[in-house]
């Protein structure tokens, strides 16, 4: 998934061998490498690396490097060109079909087993293989500050609707504080806000992810006149309405947004969990917070009025170019960080991360990630769509979500390009 998270100490990212307690016999060390797509992460892999050679004095894992000037996939698409192809990636979702062919069968794997639901045709093969290590769940809606809802006397149960929200935004503002923050990031606007609408019409139409978005391709036109679409821009609308920097949307960064919500100066931001560790860091101790669903109409009962996106983002996938001496003992690492003690506090408490896992029982202690797990325990989730989307989809339609905002096109604008967009796919 793509994120911008500034006060991230990212500088880390350099070819690093990870240097534990090493076989004497340096003949019989096999080594192995990770190209890590998730920055935030990069201390607490390294941690978990030392720990995993210090148990596996056979294995030696070298970390990548990637300018933070480039994206990942641009280091990924290099290293393939070059022959020289990391042993694992942790990889976008989005990414995998056009490697999928480069990738190591873990149909057989003893983690197959403990998997919470299903494997999403995302992670497999055009053979039915899964290829993907599910790596990182994560969820998306409107965060809200508890604090502040409590205080303004809201019912985040009951914000179901269009008409309930607003009612919500004009409780908070009735006691001194701004409604909302709204992130102009394109990826945040293209890939994510405006994945919701997918997410729930794809549910809707009673078909298959892939078939829906091609029939997406040969009808754009419907996009246009599409109900919850058109509930969700009204959504989007008040989000305009209420923000805290309606005269100026383009000035507040991501982390600014982030400060703003931990601090309390306003009840709600539309983002994911990842975005936690930055509220929580501004929050003063409060470590009260929740999500609620993006409403698309009045229909408080209908599909995705009480749900909230959540999927698999990233997967960690092994090269199959890799020596299988190679292949094995990054199957080990895997094995490690489901099964190991140690793995499991990595993903947990390290990371900050879901876990894809029904064994590993840590107790959860960010609050969003919380929150996420009561939605997914409740059956109350929808796919994210972004795997589907086209590459260019948050450069241009995230674009023009920033130029909406901005006040630049008109509503009318907006919608046919968006139905320009999908008819030049």
């Amino acid at each position: 998934m793509k994120k911008i998270i500034c006060s991230m100490i990212v500088s880390i990212l350099i070819l690093t061998s990870f240097t534990g307690c090493k076989s004497s016999d340096k003949s019989n060390v096999v080594n192995i490498s990770i190209l890590n797509s998730k920055p935030e992460i990069t201390v607490a892999l390294h941690e978990a690396a030392k720990d995993f050679m210090e148990e596996n004095e056979d294995i030696n894992i070298k970390l990548v490097k990637y300018s933070q000037s480039s994206s990942y996939i641009e280091k990924v698409n290099f290293m393939y060109e070059a022959g020289n192809a990391p042993t694992m990636i942790i990889m976008d979702s989005a990414h995998i079909r056009s490697f999928k062919d480069k990738f190591v069968d873990l149909s057989t794997e003893e983690w197959i087993k403990d998997i919470s639901g299903d494997i999403p045709d995302i992670a497999k093969n055009d053979s039915g293989n899964i290829i993907g290590f599910p790596f990182t769940t994560e969820g998306m809606g409107f965060i809200y500050n508890k604090k502040v809802t409590d205080e303004a006397g809201i019912d985040v149960k009951g914000i179901n609707s269009i008409s309930a929200l607003e009612e919500a935004f004009n409780k908070v503002n009735a006691i001194g504080k701004d409604a909302i923050i709204v992130t102009n990031e394109e990826w945040s606007l293209g890939d994510h806000f405006l994945s919701t609408f997918y997410s729930i019409d794809s549910e809707k139409s009673g078909i298959n992810t892939e078939m829906y978005f091609e029939n997406l391709k040969k009808s754009p036109e419907a996009i246009k006149n599409n109900g919850i679409l058109n509930g969700l821009i009204d959504t989007f609308d008040l989000m305009k309405k209420y923000n805290m920097y309606a005269d100026n949307p383009m000035s507040p960064s991501y982390d600014k947004c982030a400060e703003l919500l931990g601090k309390g100066d306003v009840g709600f931001w539309y983002m994911g969990n990842w975005a936690s560790m930055n509220i929580l860091a501004n929050s003063n101790g409060n470590n009260e917070f929740g999500f609620i669903s993006v409403p698309v109409s009045n229909d408080s009962s209908a599909y995705g009025q009480n749900e909230i996106v959540v999927d698999v983002t990233k997967y960690i996938v092994i090269d199959s170019n890799n020596s299988l001496e190679q292949q094995e003992a990054a199957k080990r690492f895997l094995n490690y960080l489901v099964y190991n003690e140690k793995g499991n506090e990595f993903i947990v408490e390290d990371c900050g991360i879901i876990p894809s896992f029904n064994n590993i029982n840590i107790s959860q202690t960010d609050p969003l990630v919380s929150d996420i797990i009561k939605y997914r325990n409740d059956n109350k989730t929808m796919d994210f769509m972004t795997s589907y989307l086209p590459s260019n989809n948050s450069a241009i339609v995230g674009n023009l979500l920033r130029r909406y905002l901005n006040n630049e096109i008109t509503r009318e604008n907006l919608l046919d390009e968006i139905c320009n967009f999908w008819a030049n796919i």
